[in-house]
């Protein structure tokens, strides 16, 4: 066995990094010898990315550029290509199935699992080929509609790290109950907005592609999306099975005006949050995330104000992510704090290390 304190941790880069009250945001994981996920390390010689949300995919350019293989699945590497629109560069992209072994040139086997985030996200295990030494880093995941393999290292992200994210929902109730609201505005010819984050967005548009008990959105009622969400939308709709998605629409002010003011039109606009647009009294504001009043009120309920909040959180809830880490296994867990406040994160290493009786700690990258 060789020193597992070595072998995983959050990779630093100062310059080039987002941050956030002083603390560098969005970094590197590093793996073995040479593997880096997530971003781009000098001298790591193989990255892979995990899933196409901007804080895993930011330096997805310097790996390609710098890299001797970039891995990831298929639909990662076709929402990334919409989404940056980057150079071609063929003879170092692996466009890796899930649990197919990669091996690299320094004696280290990768594999990707899938991790139910979003459409093409994974997990990524190293196999140290010389000591059997087993790292696993989880990514973003949904648990437990996944397989979990049993490793010495685990690094784990930590985005719902505290009993705040203890919530009971089912995504797919929540789906249908977003279509019957829609379904029922519609019929009132009122517009709707929903907000939501990429691939929850996508999600809710394959609802609401489908018939539910009889009823449906009809063909003419159009959905509006900014350029690169129509982009993206575009680019991993496949992965949606035998879901025929209507043509999605490139918003524009002209467009809502007329439809809007002028026609008096129902129509579907989707945004993410933080940066919807329609402040009207007649149209209808579902807001798809997870919320600091979900505990409360339930995974579907509406303010004092209308507006529709829905829960369709991305990530395990709390009890979900302690039972992950306990199905791995892990002699050691490394926190992710760079991807989720600091307190959540040292709230969870706390946890894992007084709970669950693991030997755990927060990687910030403040070194």
């Amino acid at each position: 066995m060789s020193n597992l304190d070595d072998l995983a941790y959050v990779q630093c880069d100062q310059l080039s990094a987002q941050s956030l009250n002083g603390h560098p945001r969005w970094q590197p994981i590093v793996m073995g010898h040479s593997i880096v996920c997530d971003g781009y390390v000098s001298g790591k010689t193989t990255a892979v990315f995990t899933h196409f949300h901007e804080d895993h995919a930011w330096n997805f350019n310097s790996a390609l550029r710098r890299c001797h293989n970039v891995l990831l699945t298929e639909p990662t590497y076709d929402a990334i290509k919409a989404l940056k629109n980057f150079a071609e560069r063929p003879t170092i992209i692996e466009k890796l199935p899930y649990n197919r072994p990669f091996p690299t040139d320094k004696h280290e086997t990768i594999e990707l699992i899938k991790a139910n985030h979003v459409s093409g996200s994974c997990q990524v295990l190293v196999t140290m080929d010389d000591t059997g030494d087993r790292i696993l880093y989880s990514g973003d995941f949904s648990f437990p509609e996944i397989s979990v393999p049993e490793a010495d290292i685990l690094v784990v992200d930590g985005t719902h790290g505290t009993p705040l994210y203890n919530f009971d929902t089912d995504k797919p109730s929540v789906l249908r109950r977003i279509f019957t609201e829609v379904s029922q505005q519609i019929e009132k010819n009122r517009p709707v907005e929903i907000l939501a984050n990429r691939g929850t967005m996508q999600d809710i548009m394959a609802q609401l592609e489908q018939t539910v008990d009889g009823d449906f959105i009809p063909d003419d009622i159009p959905f509006f999306a900014d350029q690169s969400d129509v982009d993206l939308t575009n680019a991993i709709k496949y992965t949606y099975d035998d879901t025929e998605f209507r043509n999605i629409e490139v918003s524009t002010n002209s467009k809502f005006n007329e439809l809007y003011n002028v026609d008096k039109k129902p129509f579907v606009k989707f945004s993410r949050p933080g940066m919807g647009s329609m402040q009207h009294d007649r149209a209808q504001v579902i807001q798809a995330d997870v919320n600091q009043w979900f505990k409360k009120n339930g995974p579907f309920w509406t303010d004092k104000n209308g507006k529709i909040y829905a829960c369709l959180a991305a990530h395990s809830d709390y009890d979900n992510v302690l039972k992950y880490v306990e199905r791995v296994k892990p002699k050691k867990v490394i926190v992710d704090g760079t991807r989720v406040n600091l307190e959540t994160a040292q709230s969870l290493s706390n946890t894992i290390n007084k709970k669950l009786k693991i030997r755990s700690y927060v990687d910030t990258c403040i070194k």
